[in-house]
Order: C-alpha cells, then structure tokens, then sequence
C-alpha cells in the first residue's frame, strides 16, 4: 500500500496551481498587448518597404508622399506611422503627414534667361505637399510677384503680381487617394504574411515551451519569457529589419 502524506499532495497542487497560472499568463491582456506592439514594429517596417517599391514603379501615383528627387527611398518619405494606443491586443493604428522642407524643383527651363534676359530665381517650400496631393482638394493662391508655369507641351505663361490662381488637382487625378487606398488594401491583405514571415509566434511558442518545461514554472516566469521574445521584435533588435530589406524583390 503507498501512503500519500498531506505534505505531498499540497506540494503537488501547488505545482500543478502554478503551471495553471503559466498558462494563463499566455492568453492575458499584458500578453496581448505586447504581442500587439511587436506586431506595430514588423508590419509598419514592411508596409514601409513594400511601399517605397511600388512607389518606384509608380512614380506618378506615389511620389508625392515623399520628398522632391526622393521617390521611393524610405528615409524621403512624407509620412509616419503611428501606433496611437494598444489595449487587450487591439491595437489602434495611425498614419500623420509630414512636412515637406526641401525647395520645390524648378524646370531647367524657367532658369534659363529668357528675351528680356529674366529666369526664375525665387524658390519655395511646398511644406503640406503629401496632404494636399492626396487629398486632391484645390489650391489657390494670390500671386505676389511674377509667376512662371511651364506647360506640358513646354511653353512657359507668365503672371503677373495680384493673379488670382487656382490649380484644380495639385497631385494630379493618379496621386489623388492612392496612399490611402494602397494602406487599407496592405492592411488589409498582408498583415498575416509577413507576422508569420517573422517567426514572432514561432519564437514565442520556443520561449514559451523552455519556460513551462522548467520545473519551477511560475506566472512571472513565463511573462518574462513573453517580454524578452516580444519587446526584441518591438525595439527591431532582431535581425528583422535585413530580411526585410532583403526582400525588396517581394511581389506586391
């Protein structure tokens, strides 16, 4: 006959409260919400690359949302994304506009003197441009001085100081919309992908599974094992961000 003393059955209940707890700890808010944050870090990264190369292919479309002569590369761009707030694992995110401080570019052409031996040497700030092409709300404007446009069949028109000037689409009807509509369409569509393409969950469940397989498995423990794993792909210390300029050949 074996005896179990009530030493041993406490020992074991509390071992076996203790690995309950772990487990609970894994589908808790605080998990969630970490999770949520490092899922922020590798989709914005992502959506970030992913968009700098279909703005490359379509120039005409997306320049806007970068700086003049800075189409396409990632550290031009006109935006940021924001993760405003994280609760539970819902994770709300937000998308700013940045300012535009570089001169607009003038076409060689309005540089050069012309008959009366004038060219065009003012230069200005377009600072709300992405806003305002994307939007493709109109823009209007009083002259202060002469102004000079260039067509597109390259003839130059010049205004005088006091015109009253109105561009229907600053973007141009390709421009108007399309960051927006190109964001809720990745959203939309690749989130799973590249989170599964990082390994978070995978790395997690390693994590995890070390943590609960040790003899003194607590709450505490695995919840730093869920931060250790979690906060590396929220900070980008892991070798994230190669892979994923790495994969500038991706297929959007």
């Amino acid at each position: 006959m074996i005896q179990l003393q009530f030493e041993n059955l406490d020992s074991l209940w509390e071992t076996l409260n203790d690995k309950v707890l772990a487990v609970e700890e894994v589908s808790s808010p605080r998990t969630k919400t970490q999770v949520a944050k490092a899922v922020f870090t590798i989709t914005s990264k992502r959506m970030i690359v992913d968009f700098s190369k279909r703005a490359n292919i379509s120039p005409q479309k997306y320049s806007h949302m970068f700086e003049w002569e800075g189409n396409g590369k990632p550290e031009k761009k006109l935006f940021i994304i924001r993760r405003e707030r994280v609760l539970n694992g819902i994770m709300i995110v937000n998308i700013k506009y940045k300012k535009s401080s570089k001169f607009v570019p003038i076409p060689p052409q309005l540089l050069q003197p012309g008959a009366k031996g004038k060219s065009v040497k003012t230069r200005n700030v377009f600072a709300n441009k992405a806003e305002v092409m994307e939007s493709g709300k109109p823009v209007s404007f009083s002259t202060k001085g002469y102004i000079a446009f260039l067509s597109k069949d390259s003839n130059i028109t010049f205004l005088p100081p006091r015109t009253n000037v109105v561009i229907r689409n600053p973007g141009g009807k390709a421009a108007t919309g399309s960051f927006d509509r190109f964001v809720e369409t990745w959203y939309a569509t690749k989130v799973d992908t590249v989170v599964t393409q990082s390994n978070l969950f995978q790395n997690m469940g390693k994590e995890i599974a070390r943590t609960m397989n040790n003899a003194k498995v607590s709450a505490p423990a695995v919840r730093e094992a869920i931060r250790v794993v979690t906060e590396k792909y929220a900070q980008g210390v892991i070798e994230l961000w190669q892979q994923i300029t790495a994969s500038l050949r991706y297929t959007i």
